[in-house]
Order: C-alpha cells, then structure tokens, then sequence
C-alpha cells in the first residue's frame, strides 16, 4: 500500500475531498475506455436515467456543476446517443431529457464497473469498517442537508463577535 501520499490538511471536508478527487481521478480513464464516457457524464446519465422528462435546471442544481459545463455534458449525452431531449408540452422554452436504450446500456455497464472499482477501493478496509464508514457518511449526509445543520450555521458568530 502507498503510504508517501500524506494529507496537506487535518480538516475533515479536505480529506474527504481529496480521497473522492484521487479516486474519480485514478478511475475516470477506465471509465471512459469501458464505457465511452467520463464519470462526470455518467453522473448525469444516471440522475437522467433515475427521473425521465427531468430538465437542464434540475441537471445542474443536483450536481452542483457549472451551467457551462452541465450544458456540454448535455450535449456530448445527446450526441453520443444516451439521451434524448423533447419540448415540454406546457413550456417550449423547456427541454425534458430522457435516456435512450443505448443510453440505459452504457448505465449498466457503468454500474458493474462501478461495483468492481470500489471493491478495490476499498480493499484496505475490513467488512466492519465498511459497515461504518457507510454509517457515518449516511449520518453525515443527512447532518449536512438538514434544516438543524443551516440553522447551526446561520447561528455561528462573525468574525467580528468573537
């Protein structure tokens, strides 16, 4: 196991930031060998594939992407055949999105990729520290999205009170 690599920073949200970026970084090529496209494009193809007739702007307040590139990510998806795209019948301004069966497929073999790559991510951890670590992100997660935790927020000092 590589042990050179040190965290820069003790802070919680910067590792966990940079042991996601080194592994979507490390697999992203095998993605787009196995599938045609990259992890970020699939992201998109899942969340498309997950709510059919969903729209650019949910697209790009769910992933937190740019518009830009949430747009050309869109575009490569329709030009590649993944997805397809069709006026709202209640606003032509608005374009649904949908995937394609071909599109559905290259899902598939995203996900069986997915599953095998994390495994050996996660090689080093035993099933009991698996378990746990699924927990606590799981509790994390729900703490960060919550109402409670913005409200703790908004209630933590200015600089200028301490």
């Amino acid at each position: 196991m590589q042990t050179e690599k040190t965290f820069k920073n003790e802070r919680l949200t910067y590792r966990l930031n940079i042991v996601a970026q080194e592994a979507i970084q490390a697999n992203d090529e095998i993605f787009l060998r196995e599938t045609g496209s990259r992890i970020r494009d699939l992201r998109v193809l899942r969340l498309i594939d997950d709510r059919p007739g969903t729209t650019f702007a949910e697209i790009a307040k769910t992933t937190g992407f740019e518009r830009s590139l949430t747009s050309r990510i869109i575009q490569y998806l329709i030009g590649a055949g993944l997805i397809e795209r069709e006026n709202s019948s209640e606003d032509a301004r608005v374009f649904l999105l949908s995937t394609t069966p071909k599109g559905k497929e290259v899902r598939q073999v995203a996900r069986r990729l997915s599953d095998r790559l994390e495994v050996i991510l996660t090689d080093p951890l035993s099933s009991q520290e698996m378990r746990a670590l699924n927990e606590i992100l799981a509790r994390l997660g729900a703490w960060v999205t919550s109402e409670d935790y913005r409200n703790a927020l908004a209630n933590e000092p200015k600089k200028d009170a301490i």
